[in-house]
């Protein structure tokens, strides 16, 4: 029975995403804060008047399984830091990506593939310098090279926005 559970757990810490991880780092920190946003509630938001459909987009968020937001309005590159230290000791699991920096923000890109070559979760990473915050998105599911792409020139050229 002890054998299982072990088992058990080796396995769901195996299943987790990057958010889970990250979260229990900062167990017991207010500071810090996790929203899910399901398929349904994202798919809802790109139907919303002026949101600017974009039909691409549209159809990589039908194809997302979750999407995860972390963020820290103060201590921001402290909780960076934590975050890229973490995906860097899980170096095997996730692989860098991109990076970019303006006058008032950084960040990077981080993925894992799944056993076919394609990306199953992908992890943004970004600092507003000014503002001393932090925003981590999360996301899994089905996610093409087209909708990274798409993301990165929205995320390194419009860091003010996010």
């Amino acid at each position: 029975m002890v054998a299982l559970l072990a088992t058990l757990g080796v396995m769901a810490q195996r299943g987790q995403d990057f958010a889970s991880r990250f979260m229990q780092q900062c167990k017991g920190d207010t500071a810090v804060h996790c929203v899910t946003v399901s398929p349904k509630m994202m798919e809802q938001l790109t139907r919303q008047p002026g949101a600017g459909r974009n039909e691409h987009i549209a159809q990589a968020i039908e194809k997302l399984k979750s999407a995860r937001i972390i963020t820290a309005s103060v201590h921001g590159e402290g909780y960076y830091q934590m975050a890229e230290s973490l995906l860097k000791k899980n170096a095997q699991r996730f692989r860098h990506d991109r990076s970019y920096r303006s006058d008032q923000a950084y960040g990077v890109f981080y993925s894992r593939k799944g056993r076919g070559g394609e990306t199953v979760e992908l992890i943004m990473l970004h600092a507003d310098t000014k503002a001393r915050s932090v925003v981590i998105i999360n996301l899994t599911g089905d996610i093409d090279q087209e909708f990274i792409n798409c993301l990165t020139r929205h995320m390194g050229g419009r860091t003010a926005r996010l």
